[in-house]
């Protein structure tokens, strides 16, 4: 079993809580803090890294045991990151199956252990889409073009754009499991022969009836251009003689040329000059520059944040002289400037009621803070202030809460839970796992709320460690009831350490985004702009873009999705 703990994330304001004079540092307040984080965590053998399991040689970055982890339990120096990848060992950094990495978590010790692989990729049927889909080394095989794709088309040997002949279109389809062009739609060929009609060059060699007869002196209106092309933009007609019985060359008509893009004049005679002719958008004196930053966090919801100030949550982060709680409050301080935008709330539990709070298990009736807009300062405010004491971990009650004041406070945002613990539900308060299922599950079904869980478990105040698995089991089905649980054998999201517990705060607002991000307006190019993800440049078939809606799948979503992704561009340069 792999495991879990806390080290220091980035500095922020601490407020720390007086020293208490005279106590009895193993009497009751440290008992009680010892029973709220879980079970076994009496004992004082120190904590030693365990062995990898079996089949999964260390520090390797491939997950040898196939159980969904990358060298879980190996030794590592703290702070190192190495590369990573879940998936057929073969298969790694080819095509889709990019990659991932994961970082060195500090233990007790003077090693680490390595955090979760993120952010790698894995392979999936091949579909003709310009990437090598099934990690096989070949792109698009059996594939003769991107399906859905268009382009241009004349089959004829001469004439193209001459007289009535013009090129068509043909599409990229799927025939027989592959893709293949549907073959030219739309195109007009030359005729054998002229019609004598002086209208049009029908055998589009750029004179009009050739070979025809006439009486000598005679003179007509002529024009060899495409049809409709007349009388528009720059076009115009010109005049023919007849001389020794045949019509002679059309003198003085334009014919449609090459839009110059600039002057005001329409040189192709398509109704359209300049840069409002769709042949002129890549041209620079056309193109308007567009660079947008996307920030991380879901656009249009609403978050109640329910924390858990048990007595456990005062032991010291591993390897550190913090504790948990301010862990908790360090992440929760960089995360939160991120929602300035956003309604949210905060409940802690067990409330704060002015006295030592040994056994408590009150639940205040409704939210330290209610959900509201511009909340960010009150909850860093009041963090500071509802230390954890020695209360229990009434966790349904604090959830039944929740679910009052969500009832009575309607709205059509959409909205969730986050809660953050690091201990199971205390019986001392009649609170068991399945209480807390029952209730979050309520919660769900009745109110459509989902409920990400963040936990926060480690080791008790002597190292023990034995305690962790009951822990994990019963955050799992958590996590699962709340409908946001992440894939892999830890459903929830997991804080190792400082710099992991931000980063789980940043994957449960990526989560709430559902991959999809507004930007500040529309690309005036949205199929020629550059997408990229941590300054990584993300191929089209991987997010889509309609109007300022812009949206992820594939694996740049699940790189959302696991936190590793801090910074979204959108850029086009011309």
């Amino acid at each position: 079993m792999r495991s879990l703990f806390v080290r220091c994330s980035a500095l922020a304001l601490l407020v720390l809580a007086p020293a208490v004079v005279g106590c009895d540092c193993a009497g009751e307040d440290d008992r009680q803090r010892r029973r709220d984080a879980g079970p076994g965590e009496e004992s004082d053998a120190p904590f030693a890294p365990p062995d990898a399991g079996d089949g999964d040689p260390c520090n390797d970055g491939f997950d040898g045991d196939g159980d969904g982890e990358v060298d879980e339990g190996c030794s590592c120096m703290p702070g190192t990151v190495q590369r990573c990848y879940r998936g057929e060992p073969a298969l790694a950094g080819i095509g889709e199956c990019s990659w991932g990495s994961q970082d060195c978590a500090s233990t007790s010790g003077e090693f680490g252990v390595w955090d979760l692989c993120v952010g790698d990729g894995s392979p999936s049927p091949e579909v003709c889409d310009g990437v090598d889909n099934d990690c096989n080394g070949a792109t698009d095989e059996g594939c003769e073009c991107p399906v859905g794709a268009t382009r241009d088309c004349y089959t004829g040997t001469r004439g193209e754009d001459v007289g009535l002949c013009h090129g068509g279109t043909e599409t990229c389809v799927i025939e027989g499991g592959l893709s293949t062009w549907s073959g030219c739609e739309g195109e007009v060929l030359p005729a054998a022969t002229e019609e004598c009609d002086g209208s049009e060059d029908e055998d589009c060699d750029g004179l009009v009836d050739e070979g025809c007869t006439c009486t000598s002196g005679d003179t007509r209106s002529c024009y060899g251009g495409p049809p409709g092309t007349l009388g528009v933009g720059a076009c115009r007609g010109g005049t023919q003689s007849c001389t020794a019985g045949g019509w002679g060359s059309c003198v003085g008509a334009v014919l449609p040329g090459s839009e110059r893009c600039t002057g005001g004049v329409d040189e192709d005679c398509d109704g359209l000059a300049d840069c409002d002719d769709p042949l002129c958008t890549d041209d620079t004196s056309c193109c308007t520059p567009f660079d947008d930053a996307v920030p991380v966090v879901p656009s249009s919801v609403e978050l109640l944040f329910i924390v858990d100030r048990s007595g456990s949550m005062d032991y010291p982060a591993t390897g550190t002289t913090r504790t948990r709680w301010e862990e908790l409050r360090t992440a929760m301080d960089s995360v939160l400037p991120l929602l300035g935008d956003l309604p949210l709330g905060l409940l802690t539990f067990p409330e704060m009621d002015g006295t030592s709070e040994s056994l408590s298990c009150r639940v205040a009736s409704t939210p330290d803070i209610g959900i509201m807009l511009g909340a960010t300062g009150a909850i860093s405010a009041r963090l500071v202030l509802v230390d954890p004491r020695a209360g229990d971990t009434p966790t349904p009650d604090a959830i039944a809460t929740a679910d009052a004041y969500i009832r009575s406070h309607p709205t059509t945002v959409p909205r969730f839970i986050v809660l953050a613990t690091d201990g199971l539900p205390e019986p001392n308060c009649g609170a068991t796992v399945s209480a807390t299922v029952s209730a979050i599950s309520t919660i769900r079904t009745s109110l459509g709320v989902d409920t990400f869980v963040l936990g926060f478990v480690g080791p008790d105040r002597s190292g023990d460690t034995s305690g962790i698995p009951a822990l994990q089991a019963g955050l799992n089905e958590m996590a699962v009831a709340g409908g946001r649980p992440r894939a892999g054998a830890l459903r929830y999201y997991e804080a190792v350490d400082g710099p992991a517990f931000e980063r789980a705060l940043r994957a449960i607002l990526a989560a709430a985004t559902d991959c999809a991000f507004e930007l500040t307006s529309a690309p005036p190019r949205p199929d020629r702009v550059t997408v990229r993800q941590n300054g990584v440049v993300v191929p089209a078939s991987r997010y889509t873009i309609t109007g300022t809606h812009l949206e992820f799948s594939g694996v740049a979503c699940d790189a959302i999705r696991s936190g590793s992704v801090m910074t979204i561009s959108v850029s086009d340069g011309c």
